[in-house]
């Protein structure tokens, strides 16, 4: 007995934390997830959307060195000292610029935590602009944001929904406990959702039977997602694989440099990554910003790993006086940790096994979004039902009143008859 009251209070203790939590963490949930949803089909809004600066209107003979480039788009922004350059192996695809810079005094919005963040399109063969797009407004990125701190200033935002994904954890847990079957018979009702069931069996199935489908795709997003919030997260992970965080990511100091020309070592540079990896499918190539002193050209090239789960790619990098190598880590050489945190945003976002796995988190996205609705109508649906008012027990005195007063009024030579039941109709 003291067992079964144990399990009893256990019980009640895990529904009030489930019902509670889910109440203070709803709103924050089905914003974010919202903005996943939209969010996990990046590349391929971006090629609808953006299709003619994506896509170059001919494929030349020959595509422009990273010099080149450069020049190009210093000459059309003469004050943006863009620093990075994207370029695809796809001959289709234009080369991407990007500039990120944050603003000296913030406010509450992600907006005032940022002065620039633009991309900028150009046609490699060309050389010629396709487009400018202000990433503060773009409405793909604005998704992003939503999803990962409300389009709030970031360090209050992001602590908002890393607390958010903490609770998420413990509520899949907590349910998945609520939901377990005492036997067999009521297995095989909460496996499956009825739904020709009245709609609010069906919205608690939709809640209880799909969380516990659902529940380790809910812990291995939250895993995958806590690592942009808490660093302690990401350091027990590195620990977990078996690494020490101190010597994960480790890079050597970066060289002095002299020259404000970086042309010829960029040029020189790209020219010996190219022999790196015959199967390589984009680049991202870095050069030193203006107003340092030191620094590396960085080329981080992606390539597709065969028989690999992880998101491969290597990295080098050259000194900026001569383009010859300063140090590379390739893939191969990672820790098992490094590749893992390489890995980690393809893995969130589902691309890590494209389409299939992309379709995955969609769906999961959307479901992680209605969980806060459907379990907010639980608990309105049962808080509906207690504010019932009850049937007074004066009323249900009065019928017996009421019957004795009919008796009364049969007459005693009907009354004293005995009845025949077979001559009742």
């Amino acid at each position: 007995m003291k067992k079964k009251k144990s399990q009893s209070w256990t019980k009640i203790i895990l529904s009030q934390l489930h019902l509670w939590l889910g109440l203070v963490a709803g709103l924050v949930v089905t914003l974010s997830m919202l903005g996943a949803a939209v969010y996990v089909w990046e590349e391929e809004l971006t090629h609808w959307y953006y299709n003619d600066y994506v896509y170059v209107a001919k494929i030349g003979d020959r595509q422009m060195m990273p010099s080149e480039l450069f020049d190009v788009v210093d000459s059309a922004f003469p004050e943006e000292n863009f620093t990075s350059v994207k370029i695809l192996r796809d001959p289709r695809m234009s080369v991407v610029f990007q500039k990120f810079k944050r603003a000296e005094n913030s406010g509450w919005t992600w907006w005032s935590t940022v002065d620039t963040y633009k991309r900028i399109y150009v046609d490699p063969y060309e050389g010629r602009v396709l487009g400018v797009v202000d990433l503060r407004y773009d409405w793909i990125q604005l998704c992003r944001r939503l999803h990962q701190n409300l389009l709030l200033e970031p360090k209050v935002g992001e602590l908002t929904v890393g607390i958010a994904a903490l609770i998420m954890m413990i509520l899949a847990l907590s349910g998945l406990y609520l939901w377990w079957p005492k036997n067999k018979r009521m297995l095989k009702n909460r496996l499956k959702i009825k739904w020709k069931a009245r709609w609010k069996r069906v919205n608690w199935d939709v809640h209880s039977v799909g969380g516990f489908y659902t529940h380790m795709l809910v812990l291995f997003f939250a895993t995958t997602g806590l690592v942009w919030t808490f660093s302690w997260w990401t350091d027990g992970i590195y620990r977990i694989l078996g690494n020490d965080p101190e010597e994960v990511f480790v890079r050597p100091e970066p060289p002095h440099f002299s020259v404000d020309d970086f042309d010829n070592s960029l040029d020189k540079a790209w020219a010996d990554v190219l022999t790196k990896r015959v199967g390589w499918t984009g680049a991202r190539l870095i050069r030193p910003a203006a107003d340092k002193e030191e620094g590396f050209i960085s080329v981080t090239l992606d390539f597709v790993g065969i028989g690999s789960a992880w998101d491969t790619w290597d990295r080098y990098a050259y000194h900026p006086d001569t383009g010859e190598p300063f140090w590379d880590h390739v893939h191969e050489e990672k820790l098992l940790g490094e590749k893992w945190r390489n890995s980690n945003y393809a893995m969130h976002v589902g691309e890590i096994y494209g389409w299939p796995t992309k379709v995955i988190a969609f769906l999961s996205a959307l479901f992680f979004a209605s969980l806060p609705i459907t379990g907010f109508l639980i608990w309105w649906g049962k808080k509906k039902k207690k504010k019932r008012p009850a049937k007074r027990r004066s009323q249900v005195k009065k019928e017996p009143k009421k019957a004795m007063e009919t008796m009364a009024q049969i007459p005693p030579e009907l009354a004293s008859r005995s009845i025949d039941p077979e001559k009742v109709p």
